[in-house]
């Protein structure tokens, strides 16, 4: 996912109608929300925390999605990719998806 995805997610999971209101719940200006959302600007660490709460993720995959979208470099863009990589897989490790009870 990327950052504007993880946007929307928080949008929905709360059940914000608008940009607006997502920007109160990050603590936010509305033009900040705007200035990520036309690639103007990304979202730094503290935003990506705040996301993450938000959510319910991870707060090191958003971090690094954030990081992957802010690299400078392809070397710095694959660092931080493989970083992802490595985060999901042992987050899903230590929380294993549940079955459904049986009845």
């Amino acid at each position: 996912m990327n950052t504007l995805e993880y946007l929307d997610e928080a949008k929905n999971r709360l059940g914000l109608p608008s940009d607006y209101a997502l920007s109160k719940a990050l603590g936010l200006t509305t033009s900040a929300i705007s200035n990520y959302r036309a690639g103007r600007s990304r979202i730094d660490d503290d935003v990506a925390l705040k996301l993450a709460n938000l959510t319910g993720r991870n707060p090191f995959e958003l971090i690094a999605a954030a990081n992957i979208e802010r690299a400078k470099t392809p070397e710095m863009k694959a660092l931080w990719q493989g970083l992802m990589e490595k985060i999901s897989k042992s987050f899903e490790t230590l929380m294993p998806r549940r079955s459904p009870r049986l009845a």
